[in-house]
């Protein structure tokens, strides 16, 4: 399902709620949480809505969703430090609570397997996914098979250009870790977020072109995967018969 609303502001503030609401339902939550500019303000409201109460974040778990080749984690830019700027720093969470991918790992198929096992022993309960300016999720990219499990990617060459954003100098990119979309799609609930009039060309080819054989296009047609988008990003769709915020 499509859900349309009114704001960036008030996508935010819905997922925040799913957010809590899936933590205080689920006997044991394992959240695998995108990173970058999109959900920034979800992890805000989520993180004010917890406050200092650690009680509810006790039974959390924190799931990779993926992370740069070559970055180490504490580098500002990489995927981990900036979920941990905009969510882990904010609430009180055990270093064991969250496990991540590393990036500079000497064996990275290794690496992709200790995350696959993590997940087979702890599922993920929510998703929350962002679409890149050429539909990719994760580092799922453009052209690239359906993965089931983790895997190494070739970046795209907009994805390069695009991650610069995340570093204060230009950084060399050539690969990325990523959650295979089969993964993603095992997810008890999932929440796919696009806002902002930037990413309307990249929306309408999502919804309005099957042949585009886009990444995010894997999710569509799921009971339990939605895509959340504000007014500016849905510009180009016909929104008759959606759910609007």
């Amino acid at each position: 399902m499509i859900r349309i609303f009114d704001s960036e502001e008030e996508v935010a503030r819905e997922i925040a709620r799913e957010m809590q609401q899936r933590l205080a339902e689920d006997e044991q939550s394992v959240f695998c949480l995108a990173s970058g500019s999109t959900p920034q303000k979800s992890y805000a409201h989520f993180a004010s809505s917890i406050g200092g109460n650690d009680g509810s974040l006790k039974n959390l778990r924190i799931v990779s969703l993926d992370e740069w080749v070559g970055i180490e984690r504490s580098s500002e830019g990489s995927c981990y430090q900036m979920l941990n700027q905009d969510l882990f720093s904010l609430i009180p969470l055990e270093s064991d609570q969250i496990e991540f991918f590393d990036g500079t790992a000497a064996d990275l198929v290794q690496e992709c397997s200790r995350i696959d096992q993590y997940i087979e022993q702890y599922p993920m309960t929510f998703s929350l996914m962002g679409v890149g300016m050429n539909g990719h999720i994760g580092l799922n990219e453009p052209g690239s098979a359906v993965l089931e499990y983790s895997s190494v990617i070739d970046l795209s060459a907009t994805t390069k250009e695009v991650a610069q954003k995340y570093f204060h100098e230009r950084t060399v990119l050539s690969e990325g870790i990523t959650l295979g979309l089969g993964q993603v799609i095992r997810s008890q609930r999932v929440i796919t977020v696009i806002t902002g009039e930037r990413k309307a060309e990249i929306v309408r080819e999502i919804f309005c072109n099957p042949d585009a054989k886009l990444p995010a296009q894997a999710l569509l047609g799921y009971d339990h995967i939605d895509f959340y988008l504000d007014a500016k990003a849905a510009k180009y769709l016909d929104i008759s018969g959606e759910q609007a915020g």
